[in-house]
């Protein structure tokens, strides 16, 4: 029977004891089942088999949780007053190691480059102090000495190497029965692994780590160009992604909008928001010693050479007239050339930056001027993370639970943008409050902590 609004259920120690022989009952059925699945995985190396494991896993892992709860209900109600409650049992101590993990991506990270490499040395550090040993490869540098790589040795990151095999997809095929986790990185770098898996690791929980949707993303870019054909190539990502959510175990999206989107259109995959992790790097200038606005991105990635195309020609010329001697810098790697060819004003692109400290230091504010792409956007997070408020589009602000004046001021058409970033600029008041708000959603929404803490019950609802 459903209990009223504001009123708790009653349960008796009777029901509680027939509910617990039946959920044992089912998860007696379900181990079963897991394994009779598990052969025919290991017999058929079919793809059907494999989602109906899955599922059977979930089943029994959603039991499994469920019956100690229950437990705990029974004996409180029925067996001893609350204020007689035993202690809980001491945690049962650690294992050395959590499992094998392999996380595959098609190049090493830099993750003084981009923010999706940011996120992939997060989730590589994460995994580690979770107690998991990890591999991380590069399918496509994998067999190249790189600067990368060495980086990420300095780092503590332990690399696949030709030392251990000639290609990820032998490592696959000799030793996939070793791993118990393998996480595949973006569509077509990680996700290409995944009928591999499927048949040299059918053990393996596999972990589909979009960075964001590339399909999203796609669609969106082609729908702004009025482009069918890259329309209908955007309507390929997407079967491609969605297969590979299907056939994983979980899915991580970084954004609230991603998850919702997902719930909608595939309900029965596991999907987990985990939002991007930064430090928090709090400001020591004051607004009276700062000048100047900034972008920061790398121009490999198409939405952020369309957002300074879009920004130098619709919004910079607007921002000008009210404050002519004010200055852009544009920080990022790959910076095309001609970008800033006829551009008014003072406007410069410094390429890469390994240190972005003292950059942010002396700015002002950012701008997030994007008019198309899909997950969180780092450069917000990492503009917030060093008080530094930032003038976003509501693409940019996109599901990162970013509210209009909490370290960010919203505006989409190009004289509202401009007025924004006029008013953020020349306003002392409004700019440390701004800084101020900014950096308390760093430290709540972007704590590292609390990422891994996500991660580590996203992985223990798939069993590790």
């Amino acid at each position: 029977m459903r209990a009223e609004e504001g009123c708790e259920p009653v349960v008796t120690a009777a029901a509680l004891t027939s509910q617990m022989r039946r959920d044992r009952k089912r998860l007696k059925d379900v181990q079963a089942e897991l394994e009779v699945l598990r052969g025919q995985v290991l017999r058929m190396q079919s793809h059907p088999a494999r989602l109906a494991l899955m599922r059977a896993r979930r089943i029994r892992q959603r039991l499994a949780s469920s019956i100690p709860s229950l437990l705990r209900g029974s004996r409180t109600s029925a067996e001893q007053p609350a204020a007689q409650k035993s202690p809980p049992p001491p945690a049962a101590p650690r294992p050395a190691s959590r499992g094998q993990v392999l996380v595959i991506d098609d190049h090493w990270p830099q993750p003084d480059r981009d923010s999706g490499s940011v996120d992939i040395v997060n989730l590589v550090q994460c995994l580690r102090e979770l107690g998991f040993d990890v591999r991380l490869a590069a399918a496509r540098d994998h067999g190249y000495p790189s600067p990368a790589r060495d980086a990420l040795d300095a780092l503590g990151i332990r690399c696949l190497t030709m030392a251990d095999a000639p290609s990820v997809e032998a490592f696959l095929r000799d030793r996939g029965g070793s791993l118990d986790l393998c996480v595949l990185c973006r569509v077509y770098c990680g996700g290409r692994f995944l009928e591999q898996l499927l048949r040299d690791a059918p053990q393996a929980r596999i972990v589909f780590n979009s960075i964001d949707l590339a399909f999203l993303r796609e669609e969106r870019r082609a729908l702004q160009a009025g482009d069918e054909a890259r329309l209908a190539a955007a309507g390929m990502v997407r079967e491609r992604e969605e297969a590979i959510i299907r056939g994983s175990d979980a899915t991580i999206v970084v954004s609230r909008a991603e998850l919702d989107l997902l719930a909608q259109g595939i309900p029965e995959a596991l999907v987990a928001e985990l939002p991007l992790a930064r430090p928090l790097a709090p400001p020591t200038a004051p607004f009276g010693r700062r000048s100047g606005i900034g972008f920061i991105g790398g121009f490999a990635h198409a939405p952020n050479v369309d957002a300074v195309r879009h920004f130098l020609a619709a919004i910079w010329p607007l921002v000008l007239r009210d404050l002519p001697n004010l200055e852009m810098t544009i920080v990022g790697s790959d910076f095309p050339t001609g970008l800033l060819e006829g551009i008014p004003g003072r406007v410069r692109a410094l390429g890469h930056l390994p240190d972005i400290g003292p950059w942010f230091e002396g700015l002002r504010l950012t701008v997030a001027p994007l008019t198309f792409g899909a997950g969180a956007k780092g450069k917000v997070a990492s503009s917030l993370a060093a008080g530094v408020p930032c003038i976003a589009t509501p693409v940019a602000a996109e599901g990162m639970s970013l509210r209009d004046g909490g370290g960010v001021l919203i505006a989409d058409e190009p004289e509202a943008f401009a007025a924004r970033l006029r008013e953020a600029y020349t306003d002392e008041v409004l700019w440390g409050r701004l800084s101020a708000e900014g950096l308390g959603y760093a430290a709540f929404h972007l704590s590292l902590d609390a990422w891994r803490a996500r991660l580590d019950a996203l992985l223990r609802t798939i069993g590790l």
